[in-house]
């Protein structure tokens, strides 16, 4: 069984790798293939830089991708990328790939507590040396913090029922693991239970691992140090980190910002980039029935058109 079945794959390759003996990176390694499928499209001239926060991600890129001297294996965060590409004074990349969400390793791994199928510890934790655990947030949050962590990163419209279940059954014993808090869902008898499992998981997940601010620190990090031509490709699995790249980019797709009444522009802004094809790419249908964890994927790419002012 492979550490984890890339998603779009042949599409990723297909947009990104446009400058065969070009500087890339992909800033969610997984088990790195991805790194190995555009590694295998670009020629000898070619570097590609594999980031994860994930120590595991880390160990099994640098297996995958072993023995090509064109690959640079590091461990960074997202927000942490600025400052790794600065250090190793990479700039004019030709390609950026966001692989957003978690990974299947991750999931199948019961011990880092992220799903709700397995039994494990309420850990969640991408990096799992640094920050606190879901059980922590869990048995600290107030009901107020509860529902908001549910609501605005579940989009889960009972979220009121489940802080309020958390908080009951955290007064008996705290909640510690992954079967605890699949029990205060249940509690609630949502209609359709598995799905109201998925929110809430993802919503503690992304409270773990601050995994909007980091998304927005890292697309800011790489819009400054793509290249003219250069493109940024972003997978994304849920509304939530779609929505804020689709708002972030297109702020930087805008134009003049003058008011309408002026008949001239006067501000002189011009779009930094602009959307590739259709701008919304979905996995074909032999690709979700080969691997389900597909389904819900969207890859939106953008070429850097102009340098920002």
């Amino acid at each position: 069984m492979s550490y984890h079945v890339p998603v779009l794959c042949n599409a990723v390759v297909e947009y990104l790798a446009i400058e065969p003996g070009g500087i890339y990176l992909d800033a969610t390694a997984g088990g790195g293939g991805h790194s190995a499928a555009l590694l295998h499209a670009l020629d000898s001239g070619a570097t590609v830089w594999v980031v994860d926060r994930d120590a595991d991600a880390i160990e099994q890129a640098t297996r995958t991708l072993a023995g090509d001297e064109r690959a640079r294996v590091r461990r960074a965060s997202f927000a942490e990328l600025g400052a790794l590409l600065e250090a190793e004074g990479v700039c004019n990349l030709s390609g950026v790939l966001f692989d957003l969400g978690v990974s299947s390793h991750q999931i199948d791994a019961a011990h880092r507590g992220f799903s709700y199928r397995s039994a494990g510890p309420l850990d969640m934790r991408m990096d799992s040396t640094q920050g606190r655990t879901a059980a922590d947030i869990i048995g600290a949050a107030s009901e107020k913090e509860l529902l908001q962590i549910v609501r605005d990163f579940g989009e889960e419209r009972r979220a009121g029922a489940v802080a309020k279940s958390i908080v009951r059954m955290r007064s008996g014993a705290p909640l510690q693991t992954t079967d605890d808090l699949r029990r205060a869902v249940e509690n609630t008898r949502p209609q359709m239970l598995n799905k109201t499992l998925a929110r809430v998981f993802q919503a503690f997940r992304i409270a773990v691992n601050g995994e909007l601010d980091q998304l927005s620190d890292g697309l800011a990090a790489v819009a400054g140090r793509l290249a003219v031509g250069g493109r940024l490709a972003v997978i994304a699995y849920h509304s939530l980190e779609d929505r804020l790249v689709k708002q972030g980019l297109a702020e930087r797709m805008r134009g003049c910002i003058c008011p309408p009444r002026m008949p001239v522009c006067a501000c002189g802004r011009k779009p930094e980039f602009a959307k590739v094809d259709r701008g919304r790419i979905k996995p074909s249908a032999d690709e979700i029935a080969n691997n389900s964890r597909a389904r819900s994927a969207v890859l939106r790419v953008f070429e850097k058109i102009e340098e920002c002012a």
